[in-house]
This record gives structure tokens, C-alpha cells and sequence, in this order.
């Protein structure tokens, strides 16, 4: 189904409902819409700083852990430094 022909098909019911039942579907519609951007900032954001922590990584600055000691801080809570 093309986007011209969808258009068409969401008109129809559209003019069927009452003036209620639009704003309460716009709403939805809008909280949709502002709840994929935020999860796509959220996405660049992550990527960000993977990205940043790579850079330190690769020219040895900030902190690196031992596999034993990445194990252990998933077991207890406490030894993961505020992570």
C-alpha cells in the first residue's frame, strides 16, 4: 500500500470520528512521535560515549579491569566504584 493511498484510508476514518476522539488520537500520535526521538538521542547519546571511552581506551587514560575483577563488580554490588 503507497503512502498516497494510506493518506486516503486514514482520511476516511479519520472524518469519522468525533472531535474527543481526535485530540485523543493526535495525543497519541504525538507522544509516539517525541518517544521515538528521545529513544533515537538516547541511541546517539550511547553511541557518544562508547565512543569517548574507546578514544581513552585506546590511548591508555581512565581506568581498565580485569575480566576476574568485571566478574566480580556483576556479583557485588559494592565493588563497582559508583559504576
Amino acid at each position: 500500500m503507497g503512502a498516497p493511498s494510506l493518506d486516503n484510508e486514514f482520511m476516511q476514518y479519520w472524518s469519522k470520528l468525533t472531535v474527543v476522539e481526535k485530540e485523543s488520537l493526535l495525543n497519541v500520535a504525538r507522544n509516539y512521535v517525541l518517544l521515538k526521538e528521545e529513544e533515537a538521542d538516547l541511541t546517539e547519546l550511547r553511541r557518544s560515549i562508547v565512543h569517548e571511552e574507546r578514544e581513552k581506551y585506546l590511548k591508555g587514560e581512565g581506568r581498565s579491569y580485569s575480566w576476574e575483577e568485571v566478574k566480580q563488580m556483576a556479583i557485588d554490588k559494592e565493588k563497582r566504584n559508583a559504576l
